[in-house]
């Protein structure tokens, strides 16, 4: 039982921390208007991560639209899962500035919302494995060079 229990309280200290380092360093800005300007230094970011993929595997044009033809895909799915994602956060961070921390109402709120986490997994992991489809042999081993020496610094 103890054994079950500690489990359960560091999965869920795991989740927490996970669902709310967003949320602190989001702040608490009530207009919201700081996403706008967010999406463009995204997209400029995006830009430039695709610019230095393509130069380094040298795509060719057709891969670099199948790609981009991906990622657009992917992000409309994503979208779409954007509105039950910010329900989750706003739920967790009514939880969060109560006096008392709940821990099975937090459990319950997670649990209800698997099937929305569960989903953006699948259509990242779908979006990963479509464009390693797309690349030749040799440049997926590139890929996997350059993933492996940037996650070992």
């Amino acid at each position: 039982m103890k054994t079950s229990l500690k489990s359960i309280a560091i999965a869920t200290s795991l989740c927490s921390a996970l669902v709310l380092s967003p949320i602190s360093l989001a702040g608490n800005d009530s207009n919201h208007n700081h996403h706008k300007g967010g999406d463009r230094s995204y997209q400029q970011m995006s830009e430039k991560k695709f610019a230095k993929l393509t130069r380094k595997l040298d795509l060719s044009e057709t891969q670099q639209a199948d790609i981009k033809a991906l990622k657009s895909e992917a992000k409309v799915q994503m979208q779409a899962l954007k509105p039950a994602m910010e329900a989750f956060r706003q739920q967790v961070k009514t939880l969060m500035s109560a006096e008392t921390f709940d821990e099975q109402a937090f459990s319950q709120l997670h649990a209800s919302n698997q099937d929305v986490f569960t989903a953006m997994a699948l259509v990242k992991a779908k979006s990963k494995f479509a464009m390693k489809s797309v690349l030749t042999k040799e440049q997926l081993e590139k890929f996997s060079a350059m993933k492996h020496k940037r996650s070992s610094r």
